[in-house]
Order: structure tokens, then sequence, then C-alpha cells
């Protein structure tokens, strides 16, 4: 019936299928993950992230500018062939809490590496960018928190596995004083280089 000059409309109707019902499925409540923050803009949160490789870079953006309150980098590499960057961001609209989210790293970053902020993103996104080398245009130099101390989003199986570093990303207040964290704010501080 199909032919080799439709199949690719019959694999797109079905993907267009795949998504409708999966969003319908959200939508009647019948998503398990409905409370998962995917930093998509729609979580509970209301942030957007996007994370692109770039030149032996990392460049992670926040939607919108000037939400970001803290952001905490650490390399997984206990898979030499499925490195991962488990990254935790810190936003205003919950400054205490750090989200942990995973991106497969497809580049050749290593420790060591360093992060600078652009100011002049404005207030469409938070630019971060994440690198070995000094950047050659004017980024400033952006203080990290410490490292997250868990490898996995807070819900994810390898967690109730215990197969974790720490149970939870979320710290006591005595902590964030400790790291350097404004209290009040749950925000680090980034300095001009």
């Amino acid at each position: 019936m199909f032919g080799l000059r439709s199949s690719p409309f019959v694999f797109s109707a079905v993907l267009l299928a795949s998504s409708l019902l999966s969003s319908a499925a959200r939508a009647a409540g019948d998503d398990p993950d409905a409370d998962y923050d995917r930093l998509d803009g729609r979580g509970p949160s209301g942030k957007k992230v996007d994370v692109i490789e770039w030149q032996g870079n990392l460049e992670i953006h926040v939607y919108p500018g000037g939400s970001t309150r803290g952001l905490a980098l650490r390399i997984d590499d206990r898979d030499p062939k499925k490195r991962v960057m488990v990254i935790g961001y810190r936003f205003d609209t919950n400054p205490r809490e750090l989200l942990v989210r995973r991106n497969i790293l497809s580049i050749p970053l290593e420790p060591g590496f360093k992060v600078f902020r652009d100011p002049r993103s404005g207030r469409e996104y938070d630019k971060f960018v994440v690198t070995h080398s000094r950047p050659a245009s004017p980024l400033a130099a952006y203080a990290l928190e410490p490292g997250p101390s868990q490898l996995y989003p807070d819900g994810h199986p390898a967690l109730a596995a215990g197969k974790d570093d720490a149970p939870s990303s979320r710290r006591p207040a005595s902590q964030d004083v400790e790291s350097g964290l404004d209290p009040e704010t749950g925000s680090v501080r980034f300095r001009n280089w």
C-alpha cells in the first residue's frame, strides 16, 4: 500500500501522533514525571535552559535573563565512553534549591575548566561559557558554587539505588553560608577579569 516515496510521510505522521499523544497524556495527568522540571520554560521554575557545545567549549543559556542565582558544575567521568557534565542550577524562583541536571559531553572538556559570564547577553538570557582558554570577547570570570554533591537529578532511580555521592541536592542553610552563598538570595557573585 505504501511505497518508498510515502515512507517519510508515514514516519513524520507517526512522530507527530506520538508527540500529540505524549502531550495529551501529560495534560491529562497521566505523566509519571509531571512534577519533573525539564527546564523547558513550562516547569515549576518557569526557566528554559539551552546547553550548547561549540569548538571545545560549553555554553549555557538560561532564560529569562537575570534569573540565575548560582551555578555548580562537575564532570562525571566514571564511564570514559559516556562523560557527562553535571550542572546544578539555582534560580530566583527558589534560590535555596539546587536543580541538578546531566548533559552528555561530546567535547574534550576536562576538570580545571574556567567559567565566564557574558554581561552583554542582557535581559533575554544569562549566558555562561565553560572553557579551557580565555575567551577573546569581554567576558566576566564567574565564581562557581562547589560542584554538585549528587550526580543525578532528584527522583532519579540511581539515587534510590544508592549509586550517587549524596542523597539530596537540598542542602541546609548552614552549608549555604559556609560555601559563600548569600543565605537570603542564594546568589554567588561574579567578578570582572
